[in-house]
């Protein structure tokens, strides 16, 4: 069951350039991206909601970090042993695939396609979210450093995601690449860096819980965090129920910390090769950072007793103690000791707090504003916001003027950044998804194109920020995306197809496959148990989930089939005649299949241009290119990107998203041989335009020179390499009209070409028909002349008629 399913000399290889691989790509060349890479420009995604992970553990916890720690230890074994080598064992099977979705069209059986549809409508319901919780949070962040702007706090989320929607759009997601590289990039070294401190810091100083009150007292009085979350008593005194209920809530909460992960094998198109070593080294690495900087949060939160904080990253608490204590002067209990100042501050909250509660009541909230504090009476009220007061002065005043507040400052700002670049994230892999349904004939054809759904999901983000607010609200529904991609790809390497392991090289039902598919079973497992606790805990999230992605779903079925019922005897595209102005479909999936069609034909064209297969024509590249879209209906806009023409051939191909769009595209680009036969027709046609034209100037019948014998002496000179009576049974097909632009600019290039070889060829036969036009030599002279042909590297003896030819000769 263990026993490793990759050939051994291909593992050999991959394992010889491990090191090359870590870094390859990190200043975009290579082949692709790199380990190293990879990580850094998925690290936005992939890690940025990491940094809530803790927040929000502790929160489906109720407060109590042990059971936070126990479901994040579970759900890290699920990942590790379960997520992570079924993912390995896709990546090795299809590391071009693209995510879940395309996954299981690429390789699961037909009777589990359907699960491509649901995972698309996840996948892009989870890019709105994605964007909704980077956008709430990197509002959120910059509290740390501009408090001030708390009560813009949505307004900033909105701004921020306007901002990177506009930057992607302009840019192009493929020019934004190093923005990933060198933000994702930083932000996993610092964060390496400084959780590093925190770790050690929590180990051997826990008596720096002191400070954590303080810190959350004036995040709560500058209205950064709306709600705190704490233990209500120890925990022995939970009963069983309640402990599992918290214990399970906190797995379904602590899940959102994996949610990227799922964008590493889904960017895989653009790792080095060999592709899957780059995505398997890369799944490891990102696993083993997911669970160590979550361990070190969640150690150092209970360590210094940190609550959850709705509205601030505990992450962000640690820093600040590390900031204070060991970049900072330092702070200690006798130093904060309450001044009538703080004194005199406490009491006027306290004061505050009926005006307060009444604005709530008016907002329709339950929860005090100032918590279990305003049941306290005031001289103890004040006696305890004092000394809060008193902690957050000296926070500040250890940490001002200090490395500390440098410190506070990269952490607040690079948090900030990789947020932001986490809507990248979300814009471009949603983006992604819609331009793979629209290549599959789901989505209208416009989601080809990544700006259109880039902007889709800005707008139906920016609606529903101002309604979700908060991050705890909307990881319920996050998490259910990137959930149900475990399970779809972990169920498709189990029931992978048997023609796509021969591909590989494994043999089905030998120990290689049962090792391949024991991975599958393994992710299935982890997956299903993580898909459970969603369930039964998440429920109210998953009416509207549930609801939204049938709601896609079927606007996906719609758009394929052309209606709600499939209509499996019209799928086929109709055949257009040439140079059909708009190509009009009945359904998505007629669009699906006939585009394939034009990538196998564009493919196959750049392939004979690129061989030099066509130099013979001496007619540039767009000319050729132009005559072979118009002859076979290709849409020049599916090969153009920003306005600079984007041909997949400079690339390695990429499979077809689906079996049926393959099979068209290999059947396409199969007819090389037909469209360099369609394009010598063309390059005829131009030549016996020529000779139709011209070969009037030399009849003489009363010399017995006719129309066919000066059109055979042309043809012979004109085409050397072509066997007489091949060439002359093709002329005599030949019939002169009008061609569509298209064509003859083609054509127009040979005319012309044979126009000016003309005078060089025919020197010595126009020489010797001048000379009989003047009755100055016989009529019956037969001519043998030498053509140069092949670069002048070969030559060939044309024999040449001067008088119509007897029956039987040539």
């Amino acid at each position: 069951m263990l026993k490793s399913y990759i050939d051994p000399v291909e593992k050999a290889e991959a394992n010889r350039k491990t090191w090359k691989l870590m870094v390859e790509g990190l200043l975009l060349g290579g082949t692709g991206l790199g380990v190293l890479a990879l990580i850094f420009e998925i690290a936005a995604d992939a890690f940025s909601v990491a940094a809530y992970q803790t927040l929000l553990a502790i929160h489906g916890a109720g407060g109590y970090h042990q059971i936070a720690i126990w479901a994040f230890i579970v759900l890290s074994v699920l990942l590790f042993f379960g997520i992570v080598p079924a993912y390995k064992a896709g990546a090795y099977l299809r590391p071009n695939a693209g995510g879940s979705g395309p996954m299981v069209e690429a390789i699961g059986p037909p009777w589990l396609r359907w699960l491509s549809w649901v995972g698309t409508s996840l996948f892009f319901l989870d890019a709105i979210l994605t964007i909704i919780i980077s956008s709430i949070s990197a509002a959120d962040v910059t509290m740390l450093v501009l408090p001030e702007l708390a009560p813009y706090r949505i307004l900033l989320a909105e701004m921020f995601a306007f901002f990177i929607m506009v930057v992607l759009v302009a840019m192009g997601p493929k020019r934004a690449v190093p923005l990933f590289l060198i933000g994702g990039g930083a932000f996993t070294l610092f964060t390496l860096v400084a959780l590093t401190l925190v770790g050690g810091a929590a180990a051997t100083s826990p008596q720096w819980a002191f400070l954590t009150e303080g810190i959350v007292r004036r995040l709560e009085a500058s209205g950064v965090v709306e709600n705190v979350i704490r233990a209500q008593q120890d925990m022995s005194a939970l009963g069983t129920v309640v402990f599992f209920q918290l214990f399970f809530r906190s797995m379904s909460s602590a899940m959102l910390g994996f949610s990227g992960y799922e964008v590493i094998p889904a960017s895989g198109k653009h790792a080095a090769r060999p592709k899957w070593k780059v995505i398997s080294l890369a799944l490891t690495l990102a696993a083993v950072f997911l669970i160590g900087t979550g361990v070190v949060q969640l150690y150092a939160a209970q360590r210094w007793d940190i609550p959850a904080t709705e509205g601030y990253s505990t992450l962000l608490i640690e820093y600040e103690i590390v900031a204070a204590q060991v970049l900072g002067d330092g702070v200690t209990p006798d130093q904060a000791i309450p001044t009538d100042a703080d004194r005199t501050a406490a009491e006027e909250i306290y004061q505050s707090l009926p005006a307060q509660h009444a604005a709530a009541e008016l907002r329709g909230e339950t929860d005090h504003p100032a918590g279990e504090l305003s049941q306290l009476p005031q001289q103890d009220f004040v006696a305890s916001v004092s000394q809060d007061i008193a902690v957050a002065r000296g926070i500040n005043q250890a940490i001002n003027g200090t490395f500390g507040e440098s410190f506070l400052l990269i952490a607040g700002t690079l948090l900030s950044i990789i947020l932001l670049l986490a809507q990248g994230g979300g814009y471009v892999g949603g983006a992604a998804v819609a331009a793979n349904a629209a290549r599959l004939g789901r989505l209208p054809a416009f989601f080809t194109e990544d700006r259109i759904g880039i902007g889709v999901i800005w707008g139906i983000s920016a609606l529903l920020i101002p309604i979700i607010r908060e991050v705890v609200v909307v990881e319920a529904y996050y998490a259910f995306g990137f959930v149900s991609a475990f399970i779809i790809t972990s169920t498709t390497v189990f029931f992978v197809r048997n023609d796509v392991l021969e591909k590989r090289g494994i043999a089905p039902g030998s120990a290689e496959a049962r090792s391949l598919k024991f991975a599958g079973f393994r992710g299935m497992v982890a997956s299903y148990i993580m898909g459970g606790v969603l369930v039964t805990q998440k429920t109210d999230a998953l009416v509207v989930i549930a609801a939204a992605g049938i709601s896609i779903t079927l606007f996906q079925i719609f758009i394929a089939n052309g209606g709600f019922k499939r209509k499996p005897d019209k799928e086929a595209p109709p055949a257009f005649p040439p140079g059909t102005d708009k190509l009009t479909y009945e359904m998505g999936i007629q669009r699906a299949l006939d585009h394939a069609r034009q990538r196998g034909i564009v493919d196959a064209l750049e392939e004979l241009i690129e061989s030099g297969a066509l130099a013979k024509f001496n007619v540039g590249p767009e000319r050729i290119r132009r005559l072979a879209y118009y002859l076979y209906n290709i849409d020049t806009d599916l090969f153009k990107f920003n306005g600079h023409r984007h041909l997949e051939h400079e690339h390695e191909h990429i499979e077809e998203p689906n079996l049926e769009l393959e099979a068209t595209y290999q059947a396409a680009y199969n007819q090389r041989n037909q469209i360099a036969r369609r394009i010598e027709d063309f390059s005829h046609y131009g030549i016996f335009m020529f000779i139709q034209n011209y070969h009037v100037n030399w009849i003489a019948p009363d010399l017995g020179r006719d129309g066919s014998v000066v059109q055979k002496a042309m043809l012979d000179m004109l085409f050397p390499l072509t066997p007489h009576e091949e060439i002359w049974e093709e002329y005599c097909q030949f019939k002169p009209k009008r061609q569509p632009e298209p064509i003859w600019q083609f054509s127009r290039q040979r005319y012309l070409w044979a126009k000016d070889q003309w005078p060089n060829l025919s020197g010595r036969i126009t020489t010797i028909w001048t000379l009989q036009d003047f009755n100055l030599i016989p009529k019956d002279i037969d001519v043998k002349m030498v053509i140069t042909v092949a670069d002048g590297k070969q030559y060939r003896h044309v024999k040449i008629h001067s008088t119509p030819a007897e029956d039987g000769d040539a």
